[in-house]
């Protein structure tokens, strides 16, 4: 497995959650448990894909759910994806249709 790390940033008036690296089942939970408390704490959300090398099926689930909870507290939830964007994740989003569910900021 590659390099793992997920981190946290406050920008103006949302946080944005970074995932570097390949993120699975493994991460999912910790990746769930930042975002709600995130959206508790009414901060509007962006998960900067741009340098994801694989997502699989636990991630998408977290991050429909997520998009779901922040909807419910009238909060935006973006994808930042970018040129740099792992072609594995591009394209889980795209066979599954999930990403047309997102707003996604390109570079």
């Amino acid at each position: 497995m590659s390099e793992q790390n997920m981190s946290v940033t406050l920008e103006q008036d949302r946080a944005v959650i970074a995932l570097v690296g390949e993120h699975e089942a493994y991460t999912a939970d910790k990746l769930a448990r930042t975002i709600a408390a995130l959206v508790d704490e009414c901060a509007s959300i962006a998960i900067d894909l741009r340098h994801a090398t694989f997502i699989d099926s636990t991630i998408v689930g977290v991050l429909l759910a997520s998009r779901r909870r922040a909807a419910a507290h009238d909060l935006s939830f973006v994808l930042l994806m970018g040129e740099q964007t792992g072609w594995p994740v591009t394209r889980v989003l795209e066979v599954t249709g999930v990403g047309a569910q997102f707003e996604v900021d390109a570079d």
